[in-house]
């Protein structure tokens, strides 16, 4: 039986955008080749899922050009609407308020989509199959972009996390609520994202899971998020005010393998963990340098026993291989 997946992303982003800068800076990509020795040490193949400020800094395109030639790791898409052409402003101040792609319209989307698509096709001469929404946000019209442009893989789901009250465009309905989703890797379906279907996109959920009593909780414990039921949401919800992230900080080592232990416990087909570019720079969100890198050292040598590594595209391969006929689709 072949060894689950261990599944690194990376959001290659600006500088400390949770701050809100109106200058947009890319210092953070000099610490990636630190983080790519260490995936390479343990036989890991990260996945860098790129911005559109990213896709145009000359240090993170020598630096990703290197890594593809060497067949070391994946580019895919990040796309944050209020940084990527064309800019046509939904607020008094975009860069404050940071809409979120789907709080444009059908159209604008499209074009965001698009150019920031081409544009990392053309700087690393690679099809892009992987997507994650900037602020993770979707809904089933985007979606419905995803599969027109061709995408693969998305991974912009946070099971049991919710968004809606995290604001965007003053006004807008907030972010997206994940809280009905799987937790495991599925197709999409055709008219409802959030489901299992038959379409030709891959969701590969974050690894994320409640905590119970200052621990993971066991995945019989929480089944029942599955089914989309009132009653169910807000009785999980009682039970399970809090989750843990797959995403090293620099302190929460012993939760990061407690998440191994239950994925492997519960026979998960992957872990997927998230890391921010920022994170990983001197000042970044994370403040410890360090210590950050010192747990990512650790988190990834419990990991190498026990996962392989792959890329998104990998598992998306590995996934339609194991389907009962090839998946096809016009859209």
């Amino acid at each position: 039986m072949s060894r689950p997946s261990f599944l690194i992303t990376v959001n290659v982003e600006a500088d400390q955008l949770n701050q809100r800068p109106f200058a947009l800076t890319t210092e953070n990509s000099k610490w990636l080749p630190r983080l790519q020795i260490l995936c390479e040490e343990f036989g890991f193949v990260p996945t860098y899922l790129v911005s559109y400020e990213m896709a145009s800094c000359p240090g993170f395109i020598e630096f990703g050009r290197d890594v593809l030639q060497r067949d070391a790791g994946e580019i895919g898409a990040h796309l944050h609407g209020w940084t990527c052409p064309p800019f046509r402003t939904l607020t008094e101040d975009d860069t404050f308020h940071q809409p979120y792609i789907t709080d444009w319209d059908r159209g604008t989307m499209w074009d965001k989509l698009d150019c920031l698509t081409s544009k990392l096709e053309d700087q690393f001469e690679r099809e892009i199959v992987t997507h994650r929404s900037g602020r993770w946000s979707l809904n089933n019209p985007y979606v419905r972009l995803l599969r027109r442009r061709g995408y693969k893989v998305d991974c912009s789901v946070t099971p049991f996390v919710s968004f809606r009250k995290v604001p965007g465009m003053p006004g807008g309905r907030g972010g997206s609520n994940y809280q009905t989703c799987p937790y495991n890797e599925y197709f999409v379906d055709d008219s409802n994202y959030r489901m299992p279907g038959e379409s030709s996109l891959l969701e590969v959920p974050v690894t994320i899971r409640p905590i119970y009593k200052n621990r993971i909780a066991p995945a019989s414990m929480y089944s029942l998020q599955r089914m989309s039921l009132t009653y169910v949401h807000r009785a999980t919800k009682r039970l399970f005010p809090s989750v843990a992230w797959m995403r090293p900080t620099g302190s929460n080592l012993l939760t990061l393998f407690q998440l191994i232990e239950e994925s492997e416990l519960s026979e998960q087909n992957y872990i997927q963990i998230v890391l921010n570019s920022s994170d990983l720079m001197v000042g970044g969100e994370m403040k410890n340098e360090d210590a950050l890198f010192g747990d990512i050292e650790q988190l990834f040598a419990r990991a190498s026993a026990l996962f392989k590594g792959a890329t998104m595209a990998d598992f998306y391969d590995e996934q339609q291989r194991g389907s009962k006929e090839p998946i096809l689709e016009l859209v």
